[in-house]
């Protein structure tokens, strides 16, 4: 057994916040310099040349991307014969961390206590959304994503029939994108979920929501479904911030599981031109 402490994973999670809110992802750069060099539209390139400074400014003057600093998603994939070493709760230290780095960089905190009633802030951005997995991997994975709360709320959940088709999905898609993705701030990422149960879905197209854009899916069947709601989404002609163009999204992302044989699940969730994420790799010393 092998061992890392929890000390070594809060101060990780500490940079891994601290590098995700002033810092867009590299894949993420690269897709809107490419959509900006062929764009037709001289408004859409501007505004995707604006998104591109805004980001470098960030980045430089260590400013958060978006004034919304997000919801904090924490999942931690445990490879094997890996221990964690814990002074106290796991959930409470990380929870702890992130309140600490939210309050000590001036990131606007988010997070009310309760959904319904109260809705007081609980003045550190917590508690954070924390996923543990496991895998055959000799290290610990630790992954750190921020949602904004525009992307979030276009988030959809259908539980279709086992018959529905692939233009069934694209068509229904292609319909949420035209009704909601103005409030998503585009170009967004669609992230789609396919199979598994009702809860198990929106994690799905959670995760392919912040996937890396250079990585498509292994099976090429689902490959191909990427590819077609892209080219569906783009030919709408929303494009960024929904003033027109040929860049509604920079990529479709799609995840998938078995089902049951009664159910189809599908979970569609979109992420704005700030799709913030970093992530890490601990070995044990």
């Amino acid at each position: 057994m092998k061992s890392i402490k929890i000390t070594t994973i809060t101060e990780e999670v500490r940079k891994l916040l601290i590098k995700a809110n002033f810092n867009l992802p590299e894949d993420v750069t690269e897709a809107i310099r490419n959509a900006a060099r062929e764009e037709k539209s001289c408004r859409a390139r501007e505004i995707l040349e604006l998104i591109l400074e805004n980001a470098e400014i960030a980045s430089k003057q260590k400013l958060p991307l978006c004034q919304d600093c997000g919801l904090v998603y924490i999942d931690l994939d445990i490879g094997r014969d890996i221990c964690i070493e814990e002074s106290g709760n796991l959930s409470d230290l990380l929870n702890q961390t992130v309140a600490e780095t939210y309050n000590n960089n001036y990131l606007r905190k988010s997070v009310v206590s309760d959904p319904l009633y109260e809705r007081k802030n609980t003045s550190g951005n917590i508690p954070a959304i924390i996923h543990t997995g496991f895998t055959q991997d000799s290290y610990l994975h630790l992954k750190v994503c921020l949602k904004g709360g525009g992307s979030e709320n276009c988030s959809f959940l259908y539980m279709l029939e086992p018959s529905a088709s692939e233009d069934d999905i694209i068509a229904l898609i292609l319909d949420e994108v035209k009704k909601n993705v103005t409030k998503s701030c585009p170009p967004v990422i669609i992230g789609v979920g396919i199979g598994g149960s009702s809860s198990e879905v929106t994690r799905l197209a959670r995760i392919a929501s912040f996937r890396n854009l250079e990585v498509r899916n292994s099976d090429n069947r689902y490959k191909r479904l990427e590819e077609k709601i892209l080219n569906e989404v783009n030919k709408t002609g929303i494009g960024p911030q929904g003033l027109g163009g040929r860049t509604t999204a920079l990529a479709c992302n799609i995840e998938h599981a078995p089902c049951h044989i009664a159910s189809l699940p599908l979970a569609v969730f979109f992420g704005c031109h700030s799709t913030r994420r970093a992530d890490s790799k601990i070995s044990p010393p």
